[in-house]
């Protein structure tokens, strides 16, 4: 049964978790025409320019001592460095507004509400603990918020469970599910009721858990949409493990053999939007080299046109001089020839490397895509089903009165041992210190395992906040090659890998002190090779410089604008 338990922490802080990431942008006072300049900037991706104007901005408030607006664009600039995955300077920031706000209380319960979320995406839980605490305090002072509310106790309820606080996660996710429930908002409130059900299976309370999933069916009911689908299919396998607890496993299996059937509906329902996705891709890219073709040919008609006119113009002219011309346009006629030449083969060749970077990022980006749904399969329907076996293997050895046979405990063992292995598959796929802790944890355990005996690796960073999920998987990709390389290649004793976030660019430095070595650029048994890593960091318009120098080992400098 310790499987299943797992699972059901895994869902119920999967989606806590995300409910505490939601941003709300719910104004609090009437913002003056200046600040909503700034946050329309910030809104359109201008981060860096709506920062400059804000930081201008507060200095002539703050010489005002207009408290109204300082309080704003203290709360604007705080949003912004969280926007950009610096919490620590967006909570520096909600203290300001704090320093400037008293009895504002819907004030308060946002400021409050947005430091727990700060500090709960940065892994400090007694913190957020203590600040959405505060936030439900002041709530209490103010009418409607109906959506914020919610949002404070579904997180608040989440770190109680974390707190094995059972009956605490209980009470804060019925206010959270009814305040959702009174704003309409019926799959959310599917989502906390899901995670209520799994609380009260953690404690052992399984007719009660029943109850509240059996509420989340009656709640979306047939509902054709993705998250209605998904809401009922959770709740499939939270009953069929629920009346498992109760020794009921004829029901256990009808709610498990639903689970499966509407979960493979939903994998063919995923597989298709992938197939279009990649042939709608496929026809625009079609298109572009359609109309760069079309290009050409309008211009070596245009061209023409303007020789034709120019022999017209010398036809007109007298015998002496058109003799002369013809002399002389024969010259340049074989001049031009030859630049057109260079021009057409120039086109010619810029076009094949686009192409092949464009189908080299195109593959690269589709063995991500598929690395990421191997994960996912085996860590959400192969372990899935792999437990219900198990739980299978039990219930038949429970109805044995006989001692159980040697191989029926082997059976149950290997079952075991898979799980784990699966797991263990799953997270090599993709790095879950990536997933959980960002670029930076990532990158130093792979400095830290890479080193041995022969060779140390360090690593240095400075300055690295979360990035954008698929960006980082893409960095720390091409940053293993380059230690890789250093690795097979350099013969060194020590390496280092250095990153810093600087003025919205990373900026990577691996260097060696070995005797040097060549990238082949070619090789296809060679990682993804220097061309598919300049390929990759082409797509992100960044910029790649190496040198292979053997009397001063390699070095290797990226520097790539990030994406959050």
């Amino acid at each position: 049964m310790k499987k299943v338990i797992k699972l059901f922490t895994l869902i119920i802080f999967i989606t806590t978790v995300s409910i505490g990431q939601e941003i709300n942008r719910e104004k609090q006072v009437e913002e003056s025409s200046e600040i909503s300049k700034i946050r329309e900037l910030f809104k359109n991706g201008y981060s860096k320019k709506a920062l400059e104007n804000l930081y201008s901005y507060l200095e002539l408030v703050k010489s005002n001592n207009n408290t109204s607006e300082i309080v704003e664009g203290y709360t604007l600039m705080a949003d912004i460095y969280r926007d950009n995955g610096d919490y620590k300077k967006s909570t520096e920031y909600y203290n300001e507004v704090l320093k400037h706000t008293s009895l504002n209380y819907s004030k308060l319960q946002y400021i409050y509400y947005k430091k727990g979320g700060n500090f709960q995406l940065d892994g400090i839980i007694d913190s957020a603990f203590v600040n959405y605490k505060t936030a439900i305090e002041y709530s209490k002072q103010v009418k409607g918020f109906e959506d914020l509310k919610a949002k404070m106790h579904a997180n608040l309820s989440g770190i109680y469970y974390i707190k094995a606080d059972y009956d605490k996660a209980i009470e804060h996710s019925k206010i959270a599910a009814n305040f959702q429930k009174i704003l309409g908002n019926l799959e959310i409130e599917a989502g906390i009721l899901n995670n209520l059900g799994g609380i009260y299976y953690m404690k052992g309370e399984y007719k009660e858990a029943l109850k509240v999933f059996q509420s989340v069916l009656d709640l979306v009911g047939n509902g054709k949409e993705d998250l209605e689908k998904k809401a009922r299919n959770m709740s499939y396998i939270n009953m069929s493990y629920a009346y498992g607890g109760l020794g009921d496993y004829k029901k256990a299996f009808e709610y498990q053999e639903m689970f499966l059937t509407l979960n493979d509906s939903l994998q063919q329902d995923l597989k298709y939007k992938e197939i279009t996705e990649i042939e709608s891709k496929y026809k625009v890219e079609v298109k572009e080299r359609e109309a760069e073709i079309e290009k050409e040919k309008r211009q070596r008609i245009e061209q023409l046109s303007y020789g034709l006119g120019f022999a017209i113009l010398v036809l007109l002219s007298g015998i002496y001089v058109l003799y002369k011309l013809i002399r002389s346009n024969k010259k340049n006629h074989e001049l031009k020839i030859q630049q057109e030449q260079l021009i057409h083969q120039s086109s010619i060749e810029k076009i094949k490397s686009e192409s092949q970077s464009k189908i080299l990022n195109a593959t690269l980006d589709g063995r991500l895509v598929e690395r990421k749904r191997i994960s996912s399969v085996l860590h959400d329907d192969a372990n899935a089903m792999l437990s219900v076996a198990k739980l299978q293997l039990y219930a038949g050895t429970k109805k044995i009165n006989a001692e159980l046979p040697k191989e029926l405990k082997k059976t149950e063992t290997i079952i075991s041992e898979v799980i784990e292995s699966l797991r263990n598959l799953s997270h090599n796929l993709i790095s879950s210190s990536l997933l959980k802790f960002g670029l930076e944890k990532a990158v130093g355990e792979l400095c830290e395992k890479s080193s041995t005996s022969e060779i140390k690796i360090n690593f240095k960073a400075i300055n690295i906040s979360r990035f954008e999920q698929d960006f980082e998987i893409k960095i720390l990709n091409i940053i293993t090659e380059l230690v890789n390389n250093i690795l097979r290649h350099s013969a060194a004793t020590e390496g280092l890998v250095r990153m810093e976030q600087s003025e919205g660019l990373l900026k990577i430095l691996v260097s060696d002190n070995g005797n040097g070595f060549v990238f082949d650029r070619l090789d296809p048994n060679n990682g993804i090779g220097l061309s598919q890593i300049e390929a990759r960091v082409k797509s992100f318009k960044g910029i790649i410089k190496f040198n292979e120098a053997q009397s001063e080992g390699a070095k290797i400098f990226i520097s790539i604008p990030i994406n959050y």
